[in-house]
C-alpha cells in the first residue's frame, strides 16, 4: 500500500514538472511572436511622424512664400513700420470731450411783433463801442474777431453792404467798392526787370489791415412799448470804423466808416458764431446774446434832432463827453418819470 501510494505521488510530481515546462514553452512561444508585431507598429508610427513633419515643412515654406509675395505686392512706403500715409491720418479731432450737437446749429428766433399803435415815443441813438476799452475787448478775441465775422458774411452773401455814409441802408453797394474804403484795391504797374530792363504789367493786391478798426458805430431805436409798458432797444445798423493812416508818413488822417450793414439781416450769422466767454464755460455765449444782453460799452455821438447834428457839431473838448453822458440819462430817466412811487 505504500508502495502504491509512492508511486502515485511520483507520477504527480512528473506530471505537474511536465505541466510548468509546457506552460514556460508557450509563454516563450508568445513572447516571441509579440516581437515582430511591436516592431511593425513603431515603424508605422515612425513614417506617420515624418510624414507629418514633411507637411509641416511645406506648409512652412508655403507661408514664407506668401509673406515674401505679399510684401513684394506693397508699397515701398507701407513695407516699413515707420513710415505713415499722412493722406490716410485723420487730423481733425474733436476739441471737446462731448459732441457738439448745439453750437453752430442753431436758429435766431424773430423778434416779438409790435404793433405801431402802441408804440407812442420813440428816438434814433447812435453809439460808438471802442473796442481799445478793457470791457469791450472779446470784440478783438483772436481767435473770433467780430470784424471777421461780418467780413465771412459779406464775403459769403449772407449779409448786404450798404454805403458807409448812409445810415438809412437805402443804398447797397458791391463789397469790392466797400472794402476800397479801408484800402483794399488792386492796382496794375509797370515793373523794370533788372536784367533785360524790359518793363511787365503785373497787378498788385493792397490788402487791408484790419487791425486797424478800433472801432464800431451803432444805430439803435429806443421805443416804450405800452402795450407792456417798457422801455425797448433795436439794433439796427453796424458800422466799422477804419483808422486811414498815411502810407508815407504814417500819420494818422481820420477815421473812415468802411460799411453799413443791416443788423437784424445778420442774426442767423450771430447766433452761429461763438463770443469770447466771460462767464463759466458751461455758458455758451454767441454774438447775438452779446448785443442783446448789451455785454459791451458804448458812448452816445449822435441822438436824432432837427438840424441833424451830432454831438461834437455843438460840443467841443471834453464837453462832448458830458453832453453823451447827459443823452444817456435822458433815456433813463424818461421811463421813470411815467411812473408814480
Amino acid at each position: 500500500m505504500k508502495m502504491q501510494f509512492k508511486k502515485i505521488s511520483l507520477i504527480l510530481l512528473i506530471l505537474s514538472v511536465f505541466a510548468v515546462t509546457i506552460s514556460n514553452a508557450q509563454t516563450k512561444k508568445k513572447s516571441t511572436k509579440k516581437k515582430p508585431k511591436s516592431s511593425q507598429v513603431s515603424a508605422e508610427e515612425l513614417a506617420a511622424a515624418a510624414k507629418a513633419v514633411e507637411d509641416s515643412t511645406a506648409s512652412a515654406q508655403a507661408a514664407e512664400a506668401a509673406a515674401q509675395a505679399a510684401a513684394a505686392a506693397l508699397p515701398a512706403a507701407a513695407a516699413t513700420a515707420s513710415t505713415v500715409d499722412l493722406n490716410a491720418v485723420k487730423t481733425e479731432v474733436p476739441k471737446l470731450p462731448w459732441v457738439q450737437e448745439i453750437t453752430g446749429k442753431r436758429i435766431a428766433m424773430g423778434y416779438e411783433p409790435i404793433r405801431e399803435a402802441d408804440v407812442f415815443w420813440w428816438k434814433t441813438v447812435w453809439r460808438v463801442i471802442d473796442l481799445r476799452e478793457k470791457i469791450n475787448l472779446h470784440f478783438s478775441w483772436p481767435k473770433a474777431p467780430f470784424i471777421q465775422i461780418l467780413l465771412d458774411a459779406i464775403n459769403t452773401g449772407k449779409a448786404q453792404v450798404y454805403s458807409g455814409m448812409d445810415d438809412d441802408f437805402t443804398t447797397p453797394i458791391d463789397p469790392k467798392e466797400a472794402l476800397s474804403v479801408a484800402g483794399g484795391s488792386t492796382d496794375s504797374i509797370y515793373v523794370p526787370d533788372p536784367v533785360t530792363g524790359i518793363t511787365t504789367l503785373q497787378v498788385i493786391t493792397n490788402e487791408v489791415n484790419w487791425n486797424n478798426v478800433k472801432k464800431l458805430r451803432l444805430k439803435e431805436t429806443w421805443f416804450f412799448n405800452k402795450q407792456t409798458s417798457t422801455m425797448e432797444v433795436r439794433i439796427m445798423g453796424v458800422c466799422p470804423m477804419y483808422d486811414n493812416y498815411d502810407p508815407t508818413t504814417g500819420d494818422f488822417r481820420a477815421e473812415v466808416p468802411v460799411f453799413w450793414v443791416y443788423f437784424p439781416s445778420m442774426r442767423q450769422v450771430l447766433v452761429n458764431s461763438q463770443s469770447y466767454n466771460p462767464f463759466p464755460n458751461g455758458v455758451r455765449l454767441n454774438w447775438d446774446q452779446v448785443f442783446a444782453l448789451r455785454l459791451f460799452g458804448s458812448y452816445i455821438y449822435k441822438v436824432d434832432n432837427v438840424q441833424d447834428f451830432r454831438i461834437k457839431d455843438y460840443k467841443s473838448g471834453i464837453d462832448i463827453l458830458y453832453e453823451s453822458e447827459a443823452k444817456k440819462n435822458e433815456l433813463f430817466t424818461f421811463e421813470h418819470d411815467l411812473w408814480e412811487y
